[in-house]
């Protein structure tokens, strides 16, 4: 089993992420609250120059943790961002 490390800059979003996944589907307005966040953080996280591309894979990876393809997808894409050592 592979265990990967998820780069410093998607902690605030996965907070979101997790937050919106054990939201209750009564409790529509604090979702929407949670989607407005989450936007905001994708903008910011543009701004500082993060690939477009590699933000939403992660996105999508994060919205649903049992999808393995779109994992592979975005640790494929987080390791092309990483430095090599």
């Amino acid at each position: 089993m592979i265990f990967h490390q998820y780069p410093a800059w998607t902690q605030c979003i996965r907070n979101h992420y997790w937050h919106l996944r054990y939201r209750r589907g009564f409790d529509e307005a604090r979702r929407r609250k949670e989607y407005r966040r989450i936007e905001a953080e994708k903008k910011r996280l543009q701004e500082e120059g993060v690939d477009f591309e590699t933000i939403r894979l992660l996105c999508r990876h994060l919205v649903n943790l049992q999808n393995g393809a779109a994992e592979k997808r975005w640790w494929k894409a987080a390791q092309k961002m990483m430095p090599s050592a």
